[in-house]
C-alpha cells in the first residue's frame, strides 16, 4: 500500500484519536510525584496507543520514562561496561593509551600503490527536520515542525551582543564547540570549532568577560550531568584567545581529565583565577551496548571543585561537598555515597556578585556550600534535599540586591522523594542563610509553577538562571510534564516576582494545537544582555531562541480538548498561560550534531539512509546531504530495510522494541511487533536485522536469538495488523509480534560452558546463502548456524566457535564474507590490558564445517590497545575498516599496518560502520557529529 493510501485510511481515525488522546492524557487531577513523575512523564515521547499498551504491561517506556538511576536509558553507562568487560573499570592509563594509539595511526602514511584515498564528508543532517504532523501536538511532544540538533549541554553569550554582532557559543554533548557570530540573525550561521580538541565530548563553555574583546573563552570537555546516555569523560580544559579559532590545552589534564566539567568560572578582574567544577563521567559508545553500572575511573583525580591562580597551569583540589577537602577520597566508597564528600562531585559554582572572594558550590547529594575566603574554608549553607540519593542535584544562581545583600535561588531535585522545588534566600553572603521553599504541590498556590519541573531526572535536566541586574527574574527548567492539562508542559518557567509565581515558556503563542515548542529535557539558558526576556536555551534537541516578547493565551484553557473541569485547575491554567513567548525559534539549521547509534542503507537506493539517534528518534535521508526527516520520536536504535519490498522500514526505540512500516517510513504507519521480546533481557540498543536475502525475515538478539518470517505480523492481514498494532491508535487486543526463539539453550546459557551470562551483542546473516548466520555475546562467545532458516524454529542449531585463546570481551562487530559464509571478520571492544592472555581487537575467522571448529587469526597488528566498535570489509579491494571512539581506521589488503581510513573526520566517537562495496560507499554513524560518508577509492 502506498503512503497516500495509508494517510487516507488513517485520516478519520486520527481526527477522533487526537481528541480522545488529549482528554485521556490531560483530563486528570494533579498527581503526586510518584504517580506523575514517572508514568505521566513517559507518555508523550511515545506514540499514544503504544504508551498506553506498555503501561498496561508495566514495561519501561523509551524516552523520559523508565530510565536507570543515572541517565535516560543508561546507554553510555552500558557502553562503559562494554569497554571495561571483563573488568569493571576503565583507567586513565587505558584511556590515554587508546587515544595515543589512534594518534599513532593518524601519523602513519597511507599504503603505497593504493591510490590517494578520498576524504570523509558529512552527509548531514545539518537540516534535521521534525516535519509537521497531527500526531505531535501541544498535548504531547514537540508540537510543530522543528529543526533539531543533538543534545546540547551549555551556552555562553557575548556581553556586547547587539544586532549584527552577537557571538554565541554552544557545546553539543558529543559534538565539541560551535560558534555563531550573530545569534540574533534569522538563520544564524554556525561554525564548528572543535577540530583541534582531543575529544568532542563537551560539558561547558565560558567567556572571560575580563577580556574586553570577548575573544577569551574556555571549554570544558566531558559531560557533567552524570547521565548514562552519553555523559562521556573528557580530557581537561581548553582555552582560546581568538574567539575559538585556535586552542591551547588540555589544561589540567591530570586533575580535570577523565571526568565531566560542568562549570567554569573566571574571577572578575583576575583572569588567572579559575574555578572548575568536575563530576564523574563515563567512556565509550557503540551501536549496541550492554547493562552495567558506572564506576569511578582508576587513576583519575578526585571529583569536585578545582582552583587555579595561574591561568590553568596548576590546579588545587579545594572542595567536594564537605567542610574538610582532605577527607575526600575519590574512591569506590565515596562513589557509593559511603563517605562525607559528594559521591558525584560539584556541578554548580558561582562567585558572589558583590565580593568575588566569596564562592558558592552545589554538589550532588551534599547541598550548597559557601567559602568566604576564596575556597580555603567551607560551610554548608543549605543541606541536600536527600543526601541518601546520589542524584540529588542543587542548581544555584546568585544576584545582587539593591540593599547590597546577595540573593540565591536554588532549584533542587533527584529521582525520587521529595519532589523537586525552588528555594530562595535574600541574604547568603554571611551567616546562616534562611531559605524559603517557594514551590507548592497545590494548584491553589502560585508556587505550583515550579513543582517537580525535572520530574525524576534532575541530575540530567535542571536549569536555574537569573539575568544579571534583574534579581526578581528567575528561569527554572527541567523536562516535560506530560499529561498535565493546566500548563504547556512546564519544561521552562519564567518568574518575574522572585520565584513566587511563574508562567510557562515551553510553547509559544503561534497556534493552540501546533505551536512552536522547546524540545524536552532542558540543560542551560542565557538571556540577551539587553533584554532579560529573550532567552537562548539548550536542550536535548539543540538550541532554541525566544522572541523576548509575550502574549496572553489564557483563553486556550477553555478548549474542551484540555478536559479541565475544576475551577481551581482552570484558574491556574489561565494564570500560567497568561504570558508565553510570542515566538520560539529553532537555531539548529547548520548544526550537524545528532548522536547517531547506527545507520542502515536501502538495497534499492544507496543514497537512502536511516539512522537512530539518542533522544531524537529515527531519521531518514531524502538523498539530500543536508536535509533528513524524523520518522519516529523517542530514542532511536537500530533500523533497516527489506530485501524485496522498497516501501518497508523497521526501527527500534531501546531494548528489543522493533516497529515495522510499509509506507516508506511515514509516521502514521509504524506498527509494534515487540510483545514477545520486549523486556526479556537485551542490550540497551538490541541487535536487530532484516535478512539480506529473504523478504519478511528478521532476527533479534536478547538473551537469546529470535526470528520472525512474517515481518512480525504472524497470520494477520495488513489491515488487521494495523488495526491492532499501530502505535498511534492500535487497540492492542492481540499479541503484536510472532517472534520465536531459535537457540536452545540460549546463547548466554551456563549450559554452554564458560563465558556465560551477558546478552547477544551481534547477529549477522550471510549474503552467500540463505541458511548461515553468525552471532556473538557480550562476554566473547561466538557462534555460527548453518540452518538458521530451518522450520520449525526449534530445529535451528548453533555451533560455538570461540576458544580459551580468543578474547573474552564484548564482540562489537561481525562482517561475513559474501563469497564464503564460513569466513568472517570479528571485532572486539574492551582493552587488551584487561585480558592480557587473550589480546586482540580484530580477527579473521574461518569455520571448518567438517570439524565443527574455527581458526582465529589476530590481525590487530599495530592497532595497539584501541577498542574497536565495528568492522567492515571492502569486498572489491579486500581492505578492512574498523571504527573506534576517535575515528575510523583501515587495513589495506596484503598489509600489516593500520592507518587512518581517510582525512576529513575530526576526533569523534564512531558507533558503527555501514559499507556498500559495489557502490563504493561507506557510511559512519557518529555520536555527536551526525552521519559521514566516504566514497571508496
Amino acid at each position: 500500500m502506498k503512503k497516500a493510501t495509508v494517510i487516507r485510511i488513517f485520516a478519520v481515525v486520527l481526527l477522533l484519536a487526537i481528541g480522545a488522546a488529549a482528554f485521556l492524557s490531560l483530563g486528570r487531577p494533579l498527581m503526586t510525584r510518584s504517580e506523575a513523575g514517572e508514568a505521566e512523564a513517559a507518555e508523550a515521547e511515545m506514540p499514544t496507543a503504544l504508551a498506553k499498551h506498555l503501561q498496561e504491561l508495566q514495561k519501561a517506556i523509551p524516552g523520559t520514562g523508565g530510565e536507570a538511576g543515572e541517565g535516560p536509558g543508561s546507554a553510555a553507562e552500558a557502553a562503559f561496561m562494554q569497554r571495561a568487560y571483563p573488568a569493571d573499570t576503565i583507567s586513565v592509563q587505558q584511556m590515554d593509551a587508546a587515544r595515543e594509539a589512534y594518534s599513532n595511526i593518524q601519523g602513519r602514511p597511507f599504503p603505497k600503490g593504493k591510490g590517494r584515498p578520498d576524504t570523509w564528508v558529512t552527509v548531514g543532517p545539518s537540516l534535521a527536520l521534525y516535519p509537521f504532523t497531527e500526531f505531535r501536538n501541544s498535548f504531547g511532544y514537540v508540537p510543530n515542525d522543528y529543526l533539531a540538533g543533538g543534545r546540547t549541554t551549555d551556552v555562553a553569550i557575548s556581553k556586547t551582543c547587539k544586532p549584527g554582532d552577537c557571538r554565541l557559543y554552544v557545546t553539543p554533548a558529543g559534538g565539541g564547540i560551535w560558534r555563531t557570530k550573530n545569534a540574533l540573525d534569522g538563520q544564524p550561521h554556525w561554525e564548528y570549532l572543535a577540530g583541534p580538541l582531543g575529544i568532542n565530548a563537551a560539558g561547558s563553555v565560558t567567556i572571560d568577560y575580563n577580556d574586553p574583546t570577548g575573544n577569551t573563552i574556555f571549554v570544558g570537555t566531558g559531560e557533567a550531568n552524570i547521565c548514562g546516555s552519553g555523559c562521556v569523560a573528557g580530557v581537561g580544559l581548553y582555552k582560546s584567545t581568538d574567539g575559538g579559532n585556535t586552542w591551547t590545552g588540555p589544561l589540567g589534564k591530570d586533575e580535570l581529565g577523565a571526568k565531566g566539567i560542568g562549570e567554569i568560572v573566571v574571577k572578575p578582574g583576575d583572569s588567572n583565577t579559575l574555578y572548575v567544577g568536575t563530576t564523574t563521567a563515563l567512556r565509550g559508545m557503540s551501536s549496541t551496548c550492554c547493562s552495567g553500572v558506572t564506576r569511578p575511573v582508576p587513576g583519575a583525580a578526585k571529583w569536585g571543585l578545582y582552583k587555579s591562580t595561574d591561568g590553568g597551569a596548576t590546579w588545587s583540589f579545594i572542595h567536594n561537598g564537605s567542610a574538610d577537602a582532605s577527607l575526600c577520597t575519590g574512591d569506590l566508597t565515596e562513589f557509593n555515597n559511603g563517605g562525607v564528600c559528594s559521591p558525584r562531585g560539584v556541578r554548580h559554582v558561582e562567585l558572589d556578585p558583590s565580593n568575588s572572594e566569596i564562592v558558592y558550590a552545589g554538589s550532588y547529594a551534599r547541598g550548597v556550600w559557601r567559602s568566604n575566603d576564596a575556597g580555603a574554608t567551607w560551610v554548608q549553607i543549605k543541606p541536600s534535599l536527600n543526601a541518601a540519593l546520589i542524584q540529588t542535584r542543587p542548581g544555584i544562581a546568585v544576584a545582587a540586591l539593591p540593599n547590597g545583600k546577595t540573593r540565591m535561588y536554588v532549584y533542587e531535585g533527584n529521582i525520587g522523594s521529595p519532589y523537586a522545588r525552588l528555594f530562595r534566600s535574600d541574604d547568603v553572603a554571611t551567616g546562616a542563610p534562611v531559605f524559603t521553599d517557594l514551590t507548592s504541590n497545590s494548584l491553589a498556590n502560585p508556587g505550583v509553577a515550579t513543582y517537580n519541573l525535572c520530574t525524576g531526572q534532575c541530575w540530567y535536566d535542571l536549569v536555574v538562571y537569573t539575568p544579571e541586574g534583574y534579581p526578581d527574574i528567575v528561569y527554572t527548567g527541567g523536562s516535560y510534564l506530560y499529561g498535565e492539562n493546566w500548563s504547556n508542559k512546564r519544561g521552562l518557567i519564567l518568574s518575574t516576582d522572585a520565584g513566587v509565581s511563574g508562567t510557562d515558556m515551553t510553547m509559544d503563542a503561534t497556534d493552540i494545537y501546533h505551536p512552536n515548542g522547546l524540545h524536552p529535557d532542558q540543560h542551560a539558558i542565557v538571556t540577551n544582555p539587553n533584554n532579560p526576556y529573550q532567552f537562548f536555551e539548550t536542550n536535548d534537541g539543540g538550541v532554541m531562541r525566544s522572541s523576548g516578547e509575550f502574549a496572553d493565551v489564557s483563553s486556550w484553557c477553555d478548549d474542551p480538548n484540555r478536559g479541565i473541569t475544576s475551577a481551581t485547575r482552570l484558574a491556574r491554567c489561565k494564570q500560567i498561560l497568561s504570558r508565553v513567548p510570542t515566538k520560539l525559534e529553532s537555531m539548529n539549521m547548520g548544526l550537524s550534531t545528532l548522536q547517531f547509534m547506527s545507520l542502515s542503507v536501502s538495497p534499492f537506493n544507496v543514497n537512502l539512509v536511516q539512522g537512530g539517534t539518542q533522544d531524537n528518534g529515527t531519521w531518514q535521508s531524502t538523498g539530500n546531504p543536508v536535509k533528513w526527516e524524523n520518522t519516529m520520536i523517542g530514542d532511536g536504535g537500530q533500523s533497516g530495510f527489506d530485501a524485496a519490498n522498497p516501501d518497508f522500514r523497521f526501527h527500534t526505540f531501546y531494548d528489543a522494541s522493533p516497529d515495522v512500516n510499509f509506507s516508506n517510513g511515514d509516521i502514521a504507519d509504524w506498527n509494534w511487533i515487540a510483545d514477545p521480546i520486549f523486556g526479556t533481557g537485551a542490550q540497551f540498543y538490541a541487535p536487530i536485522i532484516t535478512d539480506p536475502l529473504v523478504s519478511k525475515t528478521m532476527f533479534v538478539g536478547t538473551f537469546n536469538v529470535w526470528r520472525t518470517k512474517t515481518w512480525g505480523m504472524g497470520n494477520m492481514t495488513l489491515d488487521e495488523f494495523r488495526q491492532h498494532c499501530n502505535e498511534w491508535f492500535g487497540d492492542f487486543t492481540v499479541q503484536c509480534g510472532d517472534w520465536e526463539q531459535i537457540a536452545s539453550p540460549a546463547l548466554n546459557s551456563s549450559a554452554l560452558g564458560d563465558r556465560a551470562g551477558g546478552a547477544v551483542a551481534a547477529v549477522e546473516r550471510a549474503k552467500g546463502d540463505t541458511s548461515t548466520a553468525w552471532a556473538a555475546t557480550t562476554t566473547g562467545r561466538l557462534f555460527i548456524s548453518k540452518n538458521v532458516d530451518a522450520d520449525p524454529a526449534a530445529a535451528v542449531t548453533w555451533t560455538r566457535l570461540d576458544t580459551a585463546s580468543t578474547p573474552n570481551r564484548f564482540v562489537s562487530g561481525i562482517y561475513i564474507d559474501p563469497a564464503d559464509p564460513n569466513h568472517a571478520w570479528v571485532s572486539y571492544s574492551g582493552f587488551n590490558a584487561n585480558t592480557p592472555l587473550t589480546p586482540g581487537h580484530v580477527f579473521e575467522v574461518i569455520y571448518n564445517p567438517a570439524a565443527g571448529t574455527a581458526t582465529f587469526t589476530d590481525i590487530s597488528y599495530d592497532l595497539e590497545d584501541l577498542p574497536v566498535t565495528d568492522v567492515v570489509r571492502d569486498d572489491v579491494t579486500g581492505d578492512l575498516y574498523s571504527s573506534s571512539d576517535f575515528g575510523v581506521m583501515s587495513l589495506a589488503a596484503g598489509t600489516t599496518s593500520w592507518t587512518l581510513s581517510a582525512p576529513g573526520m575530526p576526533y569523534v566517537e564512531v558507533t558503527g560502520l555501514t559499507i556498500i562495496p559495489g557502490e563504493r560507499k561507506m557510511y559512519a554513524a557518529t555520536h555527536g557529529l551526525s552521519a559521514w560518508l566516504l566514497n571508496l577509492p
